[in-house]
């Protein structure tokens, strides 16, 4: 008997080792919104590389169990420790996705609670295995099933907490709500395939000094970030500023049903999502349901530089709808620099030089739709150049990072999309110095990913002296690379971003380096 609860013992290490094996799963679900369709998705374009990484866990250790079993199994003691091994395979699993970043799940209320419930159903599966292992030793081969039951274990949890959640959120979502129509503060959405973050901040700069403003937090642009803004941060703001996320139809429609815009800004029509949205014409759908929920006396404003975002205002609305570039705000002459964007930023006919920190010909395109709406709230020309003046980057969207030595990085790792890439590259062709491109390319582009990509590799050509390419999607890249002529001895393909920076250390001597980190989305696995 003692025996058995020696093997009960080492089942329960090996049943908790798995539980935390399921956290690049738990990412994932995460990543996908909490949403099955998603996380088959990401399979599909990962070509269910995660999946492949547990079964090869799963196979591994099953071989070094049989074997262990096999040769020591007459053992009294000894043979019990075969389950260890499991957990010795295990563990290296979690360091190597901890050390890939693939472990990183955020631990918010819901990631917490579906990790527990993860947890309960993986050690209940490791109750069953220590009950058949009193009857075979033999049957401590199945704790190696544990890891390859990881994942579909992980999307079960999902699936058992999704009711709660649901109850759990629509408890917040009231609760915002009565709080918006309490304090009545002017509620602006902003929402775009790109562009959303930046454009949130220099609104709320440009509002900041004739109002009080509330503006979502970094990328809180969910229903339940959104609502958790307004529960624990609204007070006496005269003007609240929400950014609004996208994946799927009706999510726009839906965070505009919890905080009813009056102002709304689309910021770009791009290819982002296409993967869910089906196409561009899906994208702008879904884009601008922000539009067809303002009130009659609100205001639309379109980005008139981005030509599908420009393209929405011939659709219906009851509200005013305003075309930057053909209404009271356009910009000309921009120039791109390392010290940041020079253009001419042109306000009811006044002309006003900008410099702006922030880098990117996006900037100017974004200055405009914002000043449009700061000059409906009485914001003056002045006050709105002043703002964009003393603008600081976003974090991790084209960003300069301090660095020692004569080394530049340029941290643009929040998310991508073909235009963002494009312009980025612009960015990195301004500076002097040897220039290196680190990327894992496009995802969430369904049909046109490839082709996305590998003009990604074109681009990449055409700026760049090395290229670290990182993932699935590194061979598309090269693809378009290899094409457009660039050197393929300066092309590398690396497993994760930590791999990449080695590699690039290793290949290429100190010096004048400019480095532009490009989308940050995890290679999981």
């Amino acid at each position: 008997m003692e025996e058995y609860y020696l093997s009960v013992i080492l089942t329960a290490v090996a049943a908790a080792l798995t539980c935390f094996t399921a956290l690049p799963m738990l990412k994932i679900i995460q990543l996908s919104g909490y949403r099955a369709r998603g996380v088959v998705a990401w399979w599909k374009d990962s070509a269910c590389d995660v999946l492949v990484r547990y079964a090869a866990l799963t196979v591994f250790a099953f071989i070094t169990v049989i074997i262990y079993v096999g040769c020591f199994g007459s053992f009294a003691y000894a043979r019990y420790a075969a389950t260890a091994l499991y957990s010795v395979l295990a563990i290296v699993f979690i360091a190597s996705a901890g050390k890939s970043g693939a472990n990183g799940v955020k631990f918010t209320g819901r990631a917490v609670r579906l990790f527990i419930v993860n947890a309960v159903l993986t050690l209940g599966l490791g109750v069953l295995v220590a009950w058949a292992n009193y009857y075979s030793t033999y049957c401590q081969t199945l704790v190696a099933g544990l890891a390859i039951l990881a994942p579909f274990v992980a999307v079960a949890a999902n699936a058992v907490t999704c009711p709660f959640e649901k109850l759990n959120n629509l408890r917040y979502v009231k609760r915002a709500k009565k709080k918006l129509a309490e304090k009545g503060p002017i509620v602006i959405g902003i929402t775009g395939s790109f562009g959303k973050t930046t454009a949130k901040n220099m609104l709320a700069a440009m509002l900041g000094g004739k109002y009080g403003v509330l503006a979502t937090p970094g990328s809180y642009n969910t229903p339940m970030g959104i609502c958790k803004t307004i529960n624990d941060k609204l007070g006496d703001e005269e003007v609240f500023i929400a950014e609004m996320g996208a994946r799927y139809k009706g999510d726009i429609k839906e965070l505009c049903d919890i905080v009813s815009p009056k102002y709304g800004m689309i910021t770009a029509i791009g290819d982002m999502h296409i993967r869910t949205l089906k196409n561009r014409a899906g994208v702008a759908d879904t884009k601008y349901e922000l539009g067809a929920a303002l009130p009659n006396d609100g205001l639309l404003v379109l980005n008139g530089y981005n030509p599908d975002c420009a393209a929405l205002a011939s659709r219906d609305s009851r509200c005013e709808k305003r075309v930057t570039g053909n209404s009271r705000a356009a910009f000309r002459d921009v120039k791109l620099g390392a010290d940041g964007t020079r253009f001419v930023l042109a306000l009811d006919g006044n002309d006003v030089e900008i410099t702006a920190s922030m880098l990117g010909g996006h900037i100017a395109e974004l200055a405009c739709a914002c000043a449009e709406i700061a000059l409906e709230l009485g914001v003056s020309a002045q006050d709105i150049a002043a703002a964009i003046r003393t603008m600081q980057p976003v974090p991790h969207r084209l960003e300069l990072v301090p660095t020692e030595g004569s080394r530049v990085v340029i941290d643009d790792g929040y998310n991508s999309n073909p235009v963002g890439a494009k312009n980025a590259l612009d960015v990195l062709a301004c500076f002097e110095g040897k220039k290196v491109i680190i990327t894992p390319g496009f995802v969430e582009l369904g049909g046109i990913e490839k082709q996305c990509n590998a003009e990604l590799g074109r681009q990449i050509a055409d700026v760049c002296d090395y290229a670290f390419l990182v993932g699935a999607k590194s061979g598309d890249i090269k693809k378009g690379a290899v094409k457009a002529d660039m050197n393929e001895d300066r092309i590398y393909e690396c497993k994760t971003r930590d791999e990449a920076v080695a590699v690039m250390n290793e290949n290429i001597a100190d010096g004048d380096l400019v480095i532009l980190f490009e989308n940050d989305v995890p290679v999981v696995g």
